[in-house]
């Protein structure tokens, strides 16, 4: 494969030359086709010059495979992006973007799988939705009314309750949240309720209240001594009201949950309640996301207009629409599934009996949230199917439904002054439903980040955060394939980030053409997403800044790894890569590094322009385990990355070997995901694989030193920063340690060659003195200068830097 300097693309000759797609389909689809063709040159770039980030390129490279395995490895893998595209091309045709102003058109035409075909097993990634598990737990909950006919003339109550006993829920003493039921009648949903309940999973101890509002039926008596279950009884009916204030005022949780007894909770209803107080510490008030039985969105947030009337948000529409998907503060939570602190409960005295005996009572109530200072959340990751109108009925003319009405008139009444700040009735209700956004920011990076695999994707999920913590409302675009994925997708929409996926939102250009005009800042990782991407930036957002973060210098890493392997063609090629991203440095309004040894080589090709060094975000951990009492050492990373796989090869084949003879017993520990068919092959009795560990403490609580033995790479090691946070002091190459600021003797200690890492290793791993003293250094650095305050100033200080340069005033 020559290359085309020219161009700066690899040229195939034609008969290596891979297959890639046609351009065909919408005009969105052929705008995809022109960036698969792009990718797919440069996949094989980096097949063939082993600049890839694929556990496969390095054995087929290194392993004396020929030119045509190569391509023939690039060809299977063109075939299956070719098989995607046709995927993405099938729905934009039949899904075209709507205009600009149809922000509020309810599109609930897209197909959804596990609605149409509920007997179908899902393998085709693109027909998960988000909300599939309220599908499931409908159907569920069907089956439970009709086998025990509970909906009928002759409902058998007595079966159910059987039915839940089998449940073995079990109530606790010490409560952490405290479930509160009020029930008048209607005993059928009321067990459907508990069927749901009493087998919910959840890492938050509960206890389950029911407040029998004088029922007229067998509840009393079917519910009496149900395992899993206090029982209060109201000696009169008191209404609504006053039993969710009884059934409070029992309560011994820190947090208590209002639960309508004609709801079915789906799974993580509860962990998603409750988790958002942490997420969102000025959180008062969080509630759920609503459905329908059918599986149709009942309610995503509420929405108080300027004259006291309320809408549920998104009512009847596709409930997997990104808008209504991420957290986000709204006006108030239907009173169906909420939770609040029990200490703000009794400060503001429950819900208010002046809208006795119900409704409004719920806005009234995040209305005084807010007033008291604190913020009233929508959790779309905690899901209810809430069967409306089962108690309180339809007719708002007759019985208590005529209430709804009435206390509309007395919300207003009350808060009229506050509701003046509010859009008339029904205008602008895609922006009303987040009134209080003032600024906006996309993130795009290649795919959707997975924090727990590989340190590119905590930067990301930390650079989201601290827009988040400077005000922005921040969405994010996965630019390579627009792809929902359950985990990973969903985890950024729990910490309120909006995500764009298919088949909603689907392809750069077009999302860009969108939303565009209301961002005012844009972020991008990586020159290789940037180059696709900063055309669609610059044509539908002119007036954003642009921001870039490359996570390392590509070139050096690539001159580094021809260094190492003594490939000129790989040199060559980071000299194109060099240009390249040299070109996209000058075209940004401010550029970001995460390497203080990079700063000065972004600033001698990109002159003029912004640049500064974003430091690596870490969380801290801590630890309380000593010295004493931890053995081995390990090394952590994604082993998608060519300079992991190196690293782990090196240590284990050139350092375990002078490690062994010296210190007997002594393991290495290889963590971290996606090992590699070479990695594997380490393992042995003293090296030890592990593959992605779930929780690093695991791993970083019983070892005794961390070992950062990457040759090649470019950036910082935020394997390095995850160590110290977790106070296991270090023994890093000159590479490993660069960009970080650390001293050799003060922070780690520093090695290049195998000898003198092995001696290092041994030094640190037998003097405990030293040992501590490098712990406590590593934590205190992580809680000082890898924080998310500081990495929040840091890029205010980008944003302003680029906001200057954007607007013609950066001399000024």
């Amino acid at each position: 494969m020559a290359w085309d300097s020219k161009l700066n693309q690899p040229r195939l000759a034609k008969s290596e030359a891979p297959r890639i797609p046609a351009a065909r389909g919408t005009p969105a689809a052929v705008s995809e086709a022109s960036v698969w063709r792009r990718r797919a040159v440069g996949l094989a770039e980096r097949l063939m010059r082993t600049d890839a980030d694929f556990s496969v390129v390095s054995p087929v490279l290194t392993s004396g495979r020929s030119r045509g395995d190569a391509v023939g490895l690039v060809n299977r893998l063109l075939d299956l992006e070719d098989r995607l595209f046709r995927r993405v091309d099938r729905i934009a045709s039949a899904y075209p973007a709507p205009s600009a102003a149809g922000f509020d058109v309810p599109r609930d035409r897209h197909p959804w799988k596990a609605r149409d075909q509920p007997e179908a097993v899902i393998t085709d990634p693109y027909d998960r939705r988000v909300d599939d598990c309220v599908l499931a737990e409908a159907a569920r909950g069907a089956r439970f009314l009709a086998r025990h006919g509970l909906l009928g003339d002759a409902p058998d109550h007595a079966a159910a309750r059987n039915f839940l006993l089998a449940h073995k829920a079990v109530m606790s003493d010490v409560p952490e949240v405290s479930i509160v039921i009020p029930v008048h009648g209607q005993l059928g949903h009321t067990l459907n309720c508990l069927d749901s309940l009493l087998s919910h999973a959840s890492r938050h101890s509960r206890e389950v209240i029911v407040v029998d509002d004088a029922s007229p039926d067998d509840t009393a008596s079917v519910l009496r001594r149900l395992p899993g279950v206090r029982l209060l009884r109201q000696t009169r009916n008191q209404g609504f009201i006053a039993s969710c204030n009884a059934g409070a005022a029992a309560a011994r949780g820190r947090f208590v949950v209002l639960l309508n007894n004609d709801t079915r909770v789906v799974s993580g209803w509860l962990d998603g309640l409750i988790d958002s107080f942490a997420t969102f510490p000025q959180a008062g008030l969080v509630g759920s996301k609503l459905f329908h039985p059918d599986g149709s969105l009942q309610e995503a947030g509420g929405i108080l207009w300027r004259d006291g009337s309320a809408w549920n948000y998104g009512r009847g529409d596709d409930p997997n629409r990104p808008q209504y998907s991420h957290a986000r503060k709204v006006d108030f939570i239907s009173g169906a599934a909420i939770a609040l602190p029990r200490d703000l409960w009794l400060a503001l005295g429950g819900l208010d009996m002046h809208y006795a005996p119900a409704y409004a009572e719920d806005a009234d109530l995040a209305m005084r949230v807010r007033a008291a200072g604190r913020e009233v959340w929508l959790q779309p990751q905690s899901r209810a199917i809430h069967y409306e109108g089962a108690t309180g009925g339809t007719d708002v003319s007759s019985g208590v439904k005529r209430f709804q009405t009435v206390n509309a008139g007395k919300l207003y009444l009350r808060w009229h002054e506050a509701l003046s700040a509010h859009r008339a009735n029904g205008v602008s209700a895609y922006f009303e439903r987040e009134r209080a956004v003032r600024k906006r920011a996309l993130v795009i990076d290649a795919t959707t980040p997975t924090p727990g695999q590989d340190a590119g994707s905590v930067t990301t999920v930390a650079h989201l955060r601290m827009l988040q913590d400077l005000g922005y409302k921040v969405s994010f675009l996965p630019q390579d394939n627009g792809l929902f994925q359950p985990g990973a997708t969903t985890d950024l929409q729990a910490m309120g980030v909006e995500c764009f996926y298919a088949p909603y939102d689907i392809g750069v250009d077009a999302i860009l053409a969108r939303y565009g005009r209301l961002l005012d800042v844009v972020l991008v990782f990586r020159p290789t997403v940037l180059e696709q991407v900063i055309g669609s930036v610059r044509a539908h957002a002119p007036q954003a800044v642009l921001l870039f973060n490359n996570m390392d210098l590509h070139f050096l890493r690539m001159r580094r790894e021809a260094e190492l392997a003594g490939d000129a063609a790989l040199w060559r090629a980071s000299e194109a890569m060099e240009r390249r991203e040299t070109a996209l440095m000058r075209r940004v309004d401010c550029a970001m590094t995460p390497s203080s040894h990079e700063l000065p080589e972004i600033l001698a090709r990109a002159v003029g322009v912004p640049a500064l060094v974003m430091p690596f975000i870490a969380k801290f951990h801590g630890t309380a385990v000593t010295f004493a009492d931890r053995r081995d050492i390990c090394f952590l990373g994604g082993f998608r990355h060519s300079p992991n796989v190196d690293a782990a090869r090196w240590f284990a084949r050139e350092i375990m070997p002078l490690l062994r003879r010296a210190e007997p017993g002594i393991r290495f520990i290889v963590a971290g995901s996606h090992p590699s068919p070479e990695v594997l092959a380490l393992a042995c009795d003293d090296v030890v694989v592990t593959g992605m560990v779930a929780d690093l403490r695991d791993v970083f609580d019983a070892v005794r030193v961390f070992a950062c033995c990457v040759r090649a790479g470019a950036g910082v090691k935020g394997k390095l920063a995850d160590a110290m946070s977790y106070g296991v002091p270090a023994v890093s190459t000159t590479i490993g340690a660069e960009g970080m600021g650390l001293v050799d003797g003060t922070d780690l200690l520093i090695a290049d060659s195998a000898e003198n890492f092995a001696a290092a290793c041994l030094r640190l791993y037998r003097d405990p003195q030293l040992w501590a003293r490098f712990s406590a250094a590593g934590q205190e650095r992580v809680r000082s200068l890898y924080s998310l305050e500081h990495g929040a100033a840091v890029l205010r200080q980008g944003i302003e830097a680029g906001m200057a340069r954007h607007r013609g005033l950066a001399s000024a």
